[in-house]
């Protein structure tokens, strides 16, 4: 409880008994049956109050919600919204309740805590909505640690543990950026046998057909499934048999160059797969001690990709990713290496030896 608000329950408190003892004086010398009654009410109202307040937070229900407007996911830099709802179905209601809500980039590790003061209405309860403008990608989620439940009269706050949370995948900011020569980033590409499998390969979209059990969920046409209430994909064909690997390295040493470093990822990556380049997003798991490998062909799997990226934990050594390719992968000719040094991104195309 802050300071400020103990003094004001003391004050509140101090003048309560102020009044309740001229009150007691005035009927021992009057004995009016108006101040006995009034005695009566000075002396039930604080217990009828903190019975009330007992039962709301005895009952009080909350859940947390991120409400991205812009779809299922965030984006770093624009506005997305959290909403926190206080659930009362009891008659009791209080004109004062605190929440305290913590905020927490799960995957850069930052977080801070917010404080808010509202109402719970008798029979409905309240929801906040809170807007938040995510300054760095990832998994971000706000969690209502506790509330607070001042009584109707103001003289006690009785705390409730609640750790209700909510989470919101946020995306890179992407930068437009145009590539003019692909010989460069083609001259680390990866001859590889595709599976001729449908719904498994680099490919463009033929036509769209039922689903078919084995094709790949990232395949599925949802829009369409959901007007024909039926599953359906996309159906390819086979494009090229080269894939550019792309493995960015999830250090954390330094926010500001994890950030830049994901923010070129994703952002390269958009734009070949735009370009019609073949994609594959390595990436090295520090808790399973193996590579992230995931296939990219459209940016609705690049969005997927990256959410699941965000699940990871991020290590120390900005060389980490690349110093078990030759071991894990001693077939891996070449592939394009995403680090950062200082201020700098550096983008280039690594011999895997």
């Amino acid at each position: 409880m802050l300071i400020g608000d103990i003094m004001e329950n003391l004050f509140r408190a101090v003048g309560y008994i102020i009044l309740l003892a001229i009150n007691i004086i005035a009927y021992w010398f009057l004995h009016s049956h108006f101040h006995f009654i009034v005695l009566v009410i000075m002396i039930s109202a604080p217990i009828f109050s903190l019975l009330m307040a007992l039962q709301l937070r005895k009952h009080i229900q909350s859940k947390v919600v991120s409400n991205c407007l812009k779809g299922e996911y965030g984006m770093q830099n624009q506005e997305s919204f959290f909403l926190v709802k206080l659930i009362n179905k009891t008659l009791w209601a209080s004109l004062d309740v605190k929440l305290t809500l913590e905020v927490q980039n799960e995957f850069f590790g930052t977080k801070g805590d917010l404080v808010f003061s509202v109402p719970i209405y008798s029979k409905k309860g309240y929801e906040l909505q809170i807007p938040i403008v995510p300054e760095l990608p990832g998994r971000l989620s706000v969690t209502l640690k506790e509330i607070k439940i001042k009584d109707l009269m103001g003289f006690f706050f009785l705390k409730k543990k609640m750790e209700e949370k909510g989470e919101l995948v946020v995306m890179p900011e992407p930068i437009n950026q145009e590539i003019s020569d692909k010989t460069y980033y083609e001259t680390g590409m990866l001859e590889s046998e595709e599976s001729s499998k449908k719904g498994n390969d680099f490919s463009d979209v033929q036509e769209i057909r039922e689903y078919i059990p084995g094709d790949k969920l990232m395949s599925i046409h949802w829009k369409l499934s959901a007007k024909r209430d039926i599953l359906m994909v996309k159906d390819r064909v086979s494009m090229s048999d080269k894939q550019l690997v792309v493995l960015p390295e999830l250090c954390n040493a330094n926010m500001y160059q994890l950030n830049s470093i994901l923010t070129t990822t994703y952002s390269l990556i958009s734009t070949l797969v735009k370009d019609k380049l073949n994609v594959r997003l390595m990436y090295w798991s520090k808790n399973r001690f193996e590579y992230e490998d995931i296939r990219i062909d459209y940016v609705e799997a690049l969005n997927e990709a990256f959410g699941k990226m965000f699940y990871e934990e991020c290590y120390q050594d900005m060389g980490e990713a690349a110093s078990h390719m030759p071991l894990v992968h001693p077939e891996m000719k070449s592939y394009l290496h995403i680090s950062a040094d200082g201020g700098r991104v550096n983008v280039v195309v690594r011999e895997n030896a």
